[in-house]
């Protein structure tokens, strides 16, 4: 197979960092999304965008630590606090359909990662165990698991790549989940989803790298405003020759095997999130002391600016759906509300609970999963 690549470099001047930027939001429905807000309380309040006013809540039977949206957006993936059980809750009904767990009396399963199938077959699974015996704890290795669903049991155990176990490790399916993308420090090794064997592998250092260059570090965390197949993220460049490291952006096609990437000049330590119609990005700095939100004009390669902000020493960043509002939740019970044109606080919304989790469901029709999806 050939693997082709699309690269330009875009560096920005430092007075172009420091300036405010005034755009248009994209726009797109209107804030009619969801807010999904976990709580400490082991609920789950479902909140409307356009008022953030809770009109519902979910009752579960563990603390909602994380979770995982399913690709349909119709089932949230739920991981406890002691990351030893996993509650299923559907959305429409703003039911939990079920909790599972593989731990025993005498044996502690760990769920350290989790991710989907599209189809919603199955479930891949890192786990670690941990035994109690009479006068020590047994702790076993890291464990990949094919995890049915339907059947809600443990039908395989995936073999780690050349035998080489991993603490931690990130898979994802392709759209139709046919494929499996098994990320390594170098490469991404392609599994067939039903034998779960390696079928084809990227080689990424090949991949991410051009003369003078040295290796870029790419991202491949979901987005909710993303295209299925996708994975636009903010990247790091190491540039051996000049000792210094470099920001950008990078956009990965998994099916097509291709990536177009930037820099924008010198690193900062900044978030990425994409904003509706992946015109734009935007993104937090968020040392103590200084805090600033980011724009990212995705059309020209370019940074717009960055606005100082009274931030928090701890916060998550999500873009509203018609891409004129930023929310700053997380770590707390508030949820500040900003305007994208001139990045002022329009409100803080207050709520009787502290926040595990949150995430923002826009308005769009579900994406059914299976082939050309």
């Amino acid at each position: 197979m050939t693997f082709t690549r699309s690269v330009s470099f875009a560096l920005t001047l430092a007075t172009a960092l420091v300036a405010e930027p005034r755009i248009a939001p994209a726009q797109a429905a209107g804030s009619m999304g969801t807010v999904y807000y976990g709580t400490y309380n082991k609920k789950i309040l479902v909140l409307d965008e356009a008022t953030l006013g809770v009109r519902d809540s979910i009752q579960l039977t563990n603390i909602p630590y994380s979770w995982v949206l399913s690709a349909s957006r119709t089932r949230l993936y739920v991981r406890s606090p002691r990351m030893d059980a996993i509650e299923i809750v559907d959305l429409a009904t703003r039911k939990s359909t079920g909790t599972f767990t593989l731990s025993t009396p005498s044996t502690t399963v760990q769920i350290d990662g989790l991710n989907v199938d599209p189809r919603e077959r199955f479930a891949v699974l890192l786990t670690k165990s941990f035994t109690k015996r009479i006068d020590r704890y047994e702790v076993g290795r890291s464990t990949l698991l094919k995890y049915d669903l339907e059947k809600r049991a443990v039908t395989d155990t995936i073999a780690w790549p050349g035998g080489e176990e991993r603490e931690n490790v990130q898979i994802i399916f392709s759209p139709a989940g046919d494929l499996m993308y098994f990320f390594t420090a170098d490469d991404i090794l392609v599994y067939d989803a039903v034998t779960l064997k390696q079928v084809d592998r990227w080689d990424l250092g090949t991949t991410f790298y051009e003369d003078g260059i040295g290796r870029i570090n790419a991202g491949f965390a979901g987005d909710i405003y993303e295209e299925p197949g996708f994975y636009t993220s903010r990247i790091t460049v190491n540039d051996p020759v000049n000792r210094r490291t470099l920001m950008g952006v990078s956009r990965i096609d998994l099916a097509k095997r291709t990536v177009d990437y930037y820099t924008l000049g010198p690193n900062a330590p900044v978030s990425f999130r994409l904003a509706p119609g992946k015109k734009r990005a935007y993104g937090i700095q968020a040392a103590v002391g200084d805090y600033h939100f980011w724009t990212f004009d995705l059309e020209n390669r370019q940074v717009l600016g960055k606005v100082e902000f009274a931030g928090r020493p701890r916060m998550g960043l999500s873009i509203g759906s018609n891409g004129d509002r930023l929310y700053i939740h997380t770590a707390g019970n508030s949820i500040d509300v900003y305007d994208v044109n001139n990045f002022q606080k329009l409100r803080t919304v207050t709520l009787d609970a502290d926040m595990t989790a949150f995430l923002l469901i826009p308005v769009v029709p579900p994406r059914p999963p299976g082939p050309g999806n």
